[in-house]
């Protein structure tokens, strides 16, 4: 689904969003059928929560090193990459170069070790080294896909719109019910169907809730930064190198995808025998022809 232009205006003035139905149905369906592999059980719970928990599903959450790009199969990682967020998140920050800085796979259930209700809180503080500004140059955007569907009972992430703190310095980024009661009054629960998306800013005060009956949410967290600001991000992805499925994502992508990572543009001046040789001999399936072929002369 396209994000729409009264949904781009919306996240303008309030610093979120709500997409229902983002993702397409078979979108949808291959994603889910990867994430029954990856973590067996936890969609059939949410769908039937009478049945039995999943295996472990007391255990905290993997961490974000093992739950994060690149998952398994395809739809996963193609979702991190969708055309759609990545045109959001350019549009949002002025059609500057981008940056992927987050990929995870999330999940939790009732009297989970994750199962919580939070404080209302902006995330910018494990987002970046600095303090976000109003000034779009410096957006970063964070989006939610969830994979189950989300009602009041099932933990829904809630959001309070901009407009009830606006030229407010975020600072402390936490506040408690009793600290600040109105950003609890005014907030919006977003209660989707699976395969819909929540998109907002790393300004925004938001909060995740905890469930209130039996019942599993799995969802997926996906940020992008603008490229030229290397103070932003929460993931290191060169951490990721060792990783096999790492590896093998690097050797079959496309340099448009790669650069998306941090990785060297073709035509970049980093690019010499040395380095030709170097990349080949540690990624001996990706092809370097469109690294060795650019001129240098060709980067703008």
């Amino acid at each position: 689904m396209r994000i729409t232009d009264r949904q781009i205006e919306h996240y303008r003035e309030h610093g979120y969003v709500i997409v229902e139905n983002f993702l397409e149905p078979g979108e949808l369906a291959r994603a889910r059928d990867e994430i029954e592999v990856y973590i067996p059980g936890w969609l059939g719970y949410a769908a039937n929560p009478r049945g039995a928990k999943p295996e472990g599903w007391d255990k905290p959450a993997r961490s974000r090193r093992t739950t994060r790009f690149p998952f398994p199969g395809t739809q996963l990682n193609a979702i991190t990459l969708h055309p759609e967020l990545r045109r959001f998140a350019s549009v949002m920050n002025g059609q500057q170069a981008l940056y992927c800085e987050q990929s995870d796979l999330s999940y939790k259930c009732k009297e989970h070790p994750a199962d919580k209700d939070q404080h209302m809180h902006v995330d910018y503080i494990n987002h970046t080294l600095a303090y976000p500004p109003v000034d779009p140059t410096y957006w970063q955007t964070t989006y939610l896909v969830y994979y189950t569907d989300v009602t009041e009972d099932q933990a829904p992430t809630a959001v309070c719109s901009e407009r009830h703190y606006a030229n407010e310095i975020r600072w402390p980024p936490f506040h408690s019910p009793e600290e600040r009661p109105s950003l609890y009054e005014n907030e919006v629960k977003a209660t989707v169907p699976a395969g819909s998306l929540l998109a907002y800013s790393v300004r925004t005060f938001h909060r995740g809730t905890a469930f209130k009956k039996e019942g599993a949410r799995v969802s997926q967290f996906i940020s992008y930064s603008p490229a030229a600001c290397p103070w932003l991000g929460i993931n290191g992805w060169p951490e990721q190198g060792t990783r096999p499925e790492f590896r093998d994502w690097i050797e079959r992508a496309e340099p448009r995808e790669r650069e998306i990572f941090g990785f060297p543009a073709p035509g970049h001046p980093y690019w010499s025998e040395e380095t030709l040789a170097g990349v080949g001999a540690r990624y001996p399936e990706m092809d370097l022809s469109p690294y060795r072929d650019c001129p240098k002369e060709e980067i703008g």
